[in-house]
């Protein structure tokens, strides 16, 4: 029975060691305190430029992410901090659109980007994150 377990326990620490850890940044929270909700979308972005950057995104209605009324939700950065990623491109920074979610579902994702349907924007900076407490409240 040792032997196997020893076996086993060594097999595990090997796919283990092979596997790739993603980095998730999960520390900027999206406060929204209105009653209604809303739907985000996020990138990154030189500061003069204020299109929605997103090809072949959101293609299926059920994938999106609504923030609900009054709720608090992070928006999380995979690959990367963002800190690291703000740091590293200082003519960047990073853009949260959001869109009232009853616009999504009546006139659909590409529509809604197409015209700017947008109820704000936020062009977040490293300096904002840091002293906000890494919190972007809505409205």
């Amino acid at each position: 029975m040792g032997k196997y377990f020893l076996l086993i326990v060594f097999w595990s620490v090997s796919f283990l060691e092979g596997c790739v850890v993603d980095k998730l940044d999960s520390r900027v929270k999206f406060v929204n305190t209105t009653s209604s909700h809303v739907f985000i979308h996020s990138n990154f972005s030189l500061l003069n430029d204020t299109l929605i950057q997103c090809e072949n995104c959101y293609s299926n209605i059920d994938d999106w992410e609504y923030y609900h009324a009054h709720d608090t939700s992070f928006i999380p950065l995979h690959g990367k901090l963002y800190d690291e990623y703000l740091k590293q491109y200082p003519g960047e920074v990073f853009r949260v659109f959001v869109f009232a979610s009853d616009t999504i579902k009546k006139y659909g994702w590409e529509k809604a980007k197409n015209n700017y349907m947008i109820l704000k924007r936020y062009d977040v900076t490293l300096k904002y994150l840091k002293e906000n407490n890494w919190i972007i409240t809505f409205p």
